[in-house]
């Protein structure tokens, strides 16, 4: 049987809700909803305390219209998230409108970093997940669609990385940070915290250099679907992205942990999607999760991806702080100091910027190979 992933039109936050109501439709005979008491967490992706104009975060106005949904049919309705662990939680709930919109709805606000974790090992990979999420009937992941400099796309299925506490997502960062054990960690914290339904806020998303860095693009739609994964790669084929380089989708195909085979998604459009490919924009990834790793140690010298900073930037520290390996000095009133050595391209500097001033920089030598690479595709 095919998997159904829905998109329907939505162009403003403010016809939040039938949007919701009609990409939700042909879904709920999936859904447990309607069960007494039914415990449902709602995990939106709020990486950092980017205003909801910015396109960074979860808009509060899908977190609203999904609240209301689930309280029509009985459900028990808790919100909670992990942002990067240099971001204070509470600015970061009140910037994003996530803490007004949960108190307007008198819904309960979940801190990951004081609910406790439980430990997982999972195919040689250890991490904690936040009691919250192991405790809920229902975990419904509602990202924000991005693309990530790291990872090509955020969606449903990176999101769940948030279930992960704190300090923890940092040294997990350190400790996998060829990009093939990256995107087969992401794939083992998938495996343990499956969300049942998946709702996707593309009524703006985000291009370029995601996931904090890249432009708003406004994309008009919902989508949603109770396989993560086939919502993902629905996602990407929808935006022109290559499918093949979004590794954490190669793991959930390879251990049957969701689809992610065209033929095998059924793709229900409730009224027009406008063809959003020629126009979005990826950003400038490295290819080295498709190279073995002897080649990967012999071509590191002239393929790398570095941070890069602008004149935008304000020395307020946080990338130091958020870098797991150490590679960025504070160095007062001026841009941090990068140890190129010590750099493992993991984008955590990228992410936690508030003042877009780091771009992830490509060597000269990837500049050109890229570049001969698209003279040769035209």
């Amino acid at each position: 049987m095919s998997i159904p992933v829905v998109l329907a039109p939505c162009t403003d936050y403010r016809a939040v809700e039938p949007a919701l109501a009609a990409v939700l439709a042909p879904l709920e005979q999936y859904l447990p909803l309607g069960q007494p008491g039914l415990r449902v967490l709602l995990k939106p992706n709020l990486i950092t305390d980017g205003h909801p104009d910015e396109a960074k975060t979860t808009h509060p106005e899908v977190i609203r219209a999904l609240i209301r949904y689930l309280r029509q049919r009985g459900a028990e309705v808790r919100v909670g998230d992990s942002p990067a662990n240099v971001c204070d939680l509470d600015r970061v709930l009140k910037t994003t409108g996530i803490a007004a919109v949960c108190a307007e709805e008198q819904v309960e606000l979940v801190n990951f970093e004081k609910a406790g974790s439980e430990p997982f090992t999972v195919r040689g990979f250890s991490f904690n997940i936040a009691r919250p999420v192991l405790e809920a009937d229902m975990i419904i992941s509602v990202p924000k669609i991005k693309t990530h400099v790291l990872t090509l796309l955020t969606g449903a299925v990176k999101n769940m990385y948030g279930c992960v506490p704190g300090l923890q997502k940092t040294a997990l960062h350190k400790s996998h940070p060829h990009p093939t054990d990256f995107h087969a960690l992401l794939g083992a914290i998938y495996s343990c915290v499956p969300p049942t339904l998946s709702v996707a806020d593309g009524v703006i998303g985000m291009d370029g250099d995601g996931p904090t860095a890249g432009r708003p693009r406004p994309l008009g739609f919902l989508a949603a679907s109770c396989d993560a994964a086939a919502l993902d790669a629905t996602l990407a084929r929808r935006l022109g992205l290559d499918l093949s380089a979004i590794g954490y989708l190669r793991e959930i195909q390879m251990h049957h942990l969701g689809e992610t085979r065209a033929e095998q998604i059924e793709v229900i459009l409730t009224g027009p999607i406008p063809d959003l490919s020629p126009a979005f924009q990826a950003p400038q990834t490295l290819p080295l999760g498709r190279l073995p790793r002897w080649i990967t140690g012999l071509v590191t010298p002239w393929i790398w991806n570095r941070p890069a900073f602008s004149d935008h930037c304000k020395f307020c520290g946080l990338c130091v702080r958020a870098c797991p390996n150490s590679a960025l000095t504070q160095v007062p009133r001026r841009v941090p100091r990068l140890d190129p050595q010590r750099c493992i391209a993991c984008c955590c500097c990228h992410e936690v910027c508030p003042e877009r001033a780091i771009t992830m920089q490509i060597s000269p030598f990837l500049r050109l190979v890229m570049g001969i690479k698209r003279l040769t595709h035209k």
